[in-house]
């Protein structure tokens, strides 16, 4: 499986709504057989390592919180699917340099 995958399917899907839209209502082990079958092969832990980073990254570095209840990225998921929040508050806010650490840690 592949963190790189993961981060190339986020990367897709924020650049194209279409495919945003496609799959955001889909169940997680519906998306990852779609996007299987659009050469995106990763799973769950994947989507863990890379969602979990820029998570810590976000909070501890950008709203320099600590991570628990309170952090105020929590808020941003209310009332939007899960892959839109991803997508568009955690991927495309996440700056280049952490991306990659990420996809190069998430690889070994």
């Amino acid at each position: 499986m592949s963190v790189r995958n993961a981060a190339l399917f986020f990367e897709k899907c924020a650049v194209q709504p279409k495919m945003l839209a496609r799959y955001e209502t889909m169940p997680v082990p519906d998306m990852l057989f779609a996007a299987s079958c659009e050469g995106y092969t990763f799973n769950v832990e994947d989507l863990g390592k890379l969602i979990g980073g820029m998570e810590v990254w976000r909070i501890m570095q950008v709203d320099k919180q600590e991570i628990n209840g309170e952090s105020a990225l929590w808020r941003y998921m209310w009332g939007r699917s899960r892959l839109d929040y991803v997508v568009k508050e955690l991927w495309l806010k996440t700056d280049a340099a952490t991306r990659k650490s990420l996809i190069d840690g998430g690889e070994k």
